[in-house]
């Protein structure tokens, strides 16, 4: 860390590095999907939220201004974000539509859900690729925001 770093306020400085992050690998900024769910969760649970609140101030900012490689940090605070909103399992689809268990690094050409235990309910997005493969945006629109017909292309 430079000392100009060491002054900087740790927000700005982590912003700036998932900034930089983004620019090298060409990922789509995962902070709306986080800040869009996070309204959810206000919404459904107080307590829920405040702990989501809490571990972005006390565990995501200070881990990427510690060096944590800062994408795969917000796609992890996503998955934290809906594992409060319900209990499930996370998923990364490729760009063929394959789907494995979420590991990290975050891949940023993946689609990363988070599923209802028991199969009920809407899968929750956590992050997306920049520019969704025709399979990734076909699961998409079934899980997430249950559309039942093709897109037109």
């Amino acid at each position: 860390m430079t000392s100009s770093e060491q002054t900087e306020d740790p927000r700005a400085l982590a912003d700036r590095r998932l900034e930089v992050a983004l620019e090298k690998t060409g990922a789509l900024d995962p902070r709306a999907v986080c800040r869009e769910r996070l309204r959810q969760l206000k919404g459904i649970d107080a307590a829920a939220f405040e702990q989501a609140v809490g571990h972005y101030r006390d565990r995501l900012i200070p881990s990427i201004v510690a060096g944590e490689e800062p994408f795969t940090a917000w796609v992890e605070y996503g998955r934290t974000i809906a594992r409060l909103t319900f209990e499930g399992r996370t998923v990364a689809i490729d760009r063929t539509g394959l789907a494995r268990e979420y590991a990290t690094p975050a891949d940023p050409e993946a689609l990363v859900l988070h599923l209802p235990q028991g199969g009920r309910g809407r899968a929750l997005l956590v992050a997306q690729p920049r520019e969704p493969s025709p399979a990734q945006q076909a699961t998409r629109d079934l899980l997430v925001d249950g559309r039942s017909t093709l897109r037109e292309r």
